[in-house]
C-alpha cells in the first residue's frame, strides 16, 4: 500500500498541476478501473504528457553549414487541459443491470464521483472523479551542437532518485535536425527537418516513449526571429503497478498525430528567449530561455 500510494503521488507531482489531494485518494480513483473504463479514464493523461514531451525542441529553423554552435537552455511546456478532456463516456461494469453509459469525469475531471443506481434491485454504481486538473506541466533542459554539414543535434537529460522503493526518474530524449535551405538558392525563409525520440520512466511504474517528425521554417529580422512548423507524432504510456485491489496495468497510444506551431524568439548576446503555441488533438505552449554560444 505505501508503495503504490507514493508511486502515485510521485507521478501526480510531476505531471500536474492539481488541488492538493492525499496518495490514498489518488490511488483509490486509479485504482477503481481495470479494463476499456480505465483506458479513457486515463486517456487524456497520455494526450498532454505525449504531447509535452514532442513539444519545444526548436526555436529557429536557421542552422548554419559550418562552424561550432552550442545552445544550453531549459524549456517548460504546457499542456492546456480542456473541458472535453475532463470527461468520458464511462459504462457500468460486473453485475450492475442493466448496462448502463453515463458522462463520467477522467484523471483530469471533477473530483467528485457520479453514480448511477437501479431502484428497483436497490444497488448503486459509483464512478470515481479526477483531479480537476487545467494544465500539465513539464520541464526539461536541453543542449543542442551543431553543425556538421547543416546538421545538429539536440539532448535531453533528467536522472535521479525519487526513493528506494521506487528507483529512478528520468528522461532521455535525442533529436537530429539538418538544413533544407542550404540546397535552394536566394529562399528567403530558413528551413529544416527534424526527427526527435524520448524515453521517460518513473522505476518500473511509468513508462512513455516518443517520437516526432517535421518540417520547420523561420524568417529572421534583427534580434526576432519569428518560426514554426508542421509534424507527426505519436506516444506511447504504459502504467504498472500493484495495489490492494491488485495488479492494475494500463498500456495506450497518445491520440495525437499531426501538429503544427508558431512563435516568436528573441536572441540578445547570446540570450535567447522564445515562446510558441502547438496547435494538435492536445494544444502546448512552450516557453524557453538558454544561452547560444
Amino acid at each position: 500500500m505505501k508503495k503504490t500510494a507514493i508511486a502515485l503521488m510521485c507521478l501526480g507531482c510531476i505531471l500536474f498541476v492539481f488541488s492538493p489531494l492525499t496518495a490514498q485518494k489518488i490511488e483509490d480513483f486509479v485504482s477503481s478501473y481495470t479494463n476499456q473504463n480505465g483506458q479513457k479514464y486515463m486517456q487524456p493523461l497520455g494526450d498532454a504528457f505525449g504531447a509535452n514531451l514532442n513539444s519545444g525542441w526548436y526555436h529557429s529553423a536557421r542552422i548554419s553549414t559550418l562552424g561550432l554552435h552550442i545552445y544550453i537552455g531549459a524549456e517548460l511546456m504546457v499542456a492546456q487541459i480542456g473541458d472535453k478532456q475532463k470527461t468520458f463516456t464511462a459504462t457500468t461494469e460486473g453485475s450492475f443491470y442493466p448496462e448502463t453509459e453515463i458522462k463520467a469525469p477522467t484523471i483530469f475531471g471533477n473530483p467528485d464521483p457520479v453514480s448511477v443506481s437501479n431502484s428497483i434491485a436497490g444497488i448503486t454504481y459509483k464512478f470515481p472523479g479526477g483531479m480537476d486538473v487545467k494544465m500539465v506541466p513539464l520541464v526539461v533542459p536541453q543542449v543542442t551542437v551543431g553543425s556538421v554539414l547543416g546538421t545538429e543535434a539536440s539532448i535531453r537529460w533528467v536522472d535521479f532518485k525519487i526513493g528506494k522503493d521506487l528507483g529512478k526518474l528520468s528522461l532521455m530524449g535525442v533529436g537530429v535536425r539538418h538544413s533544407i535551405s542550404q540546397y535552394i538558392p536566394l529562399i528567403p525563409v530558413d528551413l529544416s527537418v527534424g526527427f526527435f525520440m524520448q524515453n521517460f520512466k518513473v522505476g518500473d511504474i511509468v513508462k512513455a516513449t516518443s517520437t516526432f517528425m517535421g518540417v520547420q521554417g523561420s524568417v529572421k529580422a534583427s534580434i526576432l526571429t519569428v518560426y514554426g512548423g508542421i509534424g507527426y507524432e505519436k506516444a506511447n504510456i504504459k502504467i504498472n503497478y500493484t495495489s490492494d485491489y491488485g495488479n492494475i496495468s494500463f498500456n495506450f497510444d497518445a491520440q495525437n498525430k499531426m501538429r503544427m506551431n508558431v512563435g516568436a524568439a528573441m536572441n540578445l548576446l547570446g540570450l535567447n528567449i522564445h515562446a510558441d503555441y502547438n496547435l494538435a488533438t492536445q494544444n502546448v505552449l512552450v516557453l524557453g530561455v538558454g544561452l547560444g554560444f
